[in-house]
């Protein structure tokens, strides 16, 4: 009898480890001229087959630029289910928001109120799931807050460079897979988010 309880005992005990919940969080300060201009924290949990990313981003340059973003994804079999991106300045007029849903083998997209459709295709990788995986052999990632298909190229040593529609390029830097630095290319310069725990 003592057998039989002590069985199912481990029984349960590995069923319970089957089903662990796993669940990653990572921060970065955002520098832009050897100062702390913002933050980013990016959370990444797992159940199953499910998949949940939120990534926020706080920005604050005195007399330039003050705004949040708000990105949250979820996947399930590797697919991109719904996407949902916010940026939010204060000011209602400079605020943004993209929503994308899977629809069958569609997704909708609305930007701002406005209506658009990606057609036959199936999103596998984001923008927001390079902050937990290294892209090796992707070439192309969708971005929450843009609603579209960006190139990918790797540079090798763990370098990825990132093209935006209007020709810039942000290179993501990893080391032993982990993303360590994301260097942004802008009109007053360049910004790097920087891991920091």
């Amino acid at each position: 009898m003592k057998g039989v309880v002590w069985s199912s005992f481990f029984i349960c005990l590995f069923l319970i480890n089957g089903f662990r919940v796993s669940a990653q969080t990572h921060n970065y300060e955002i520098r832009y001229s050897n100062h702390v201009i913002g933050n980013v924290t990016a959370h990444c949990k797992v159940n199953g087959t499910a998949r949940s990313i939120s990534i926020l981003s706080k920005v604050e340059m005195k007399l330039l630029a003050k705004f949040n973003l708000d990105i949250s994804c979820e996947f399930d079999d590797n697919v991109l289910i719904r996407a949902k991106a916010i940026r939010s300045s204060g000011k209602e007029a400079d605020n943004k928001s993209v929503v994308t849903l899977r629809d069958g083998k569609n997704y909708t997209i609305v930007q701002n109120g406005e209506k658009s459709v990606l057609n036959n295709t199936e999103i596998l990788h984001s923008v927001g799931e390079m902050y937990f995986i290294e892209p090796r052999q992707v070439t192309r990632v969708f971005s929450e807050t843009l609603g579209v298909f960006l190139t990918l190229n790797a540079l090798g040593n763990g370098l990825y460079e990132l093209v935006l529609p209007e020709g810039k390029k942000n290179v993501y830097k990893y080391e032993k897979g982990a993303l360590v630095q994301v260097e942004i290319n802008q009109a007053l310069g360049k910004a790097y988010i920087i891991k920091v725990s």
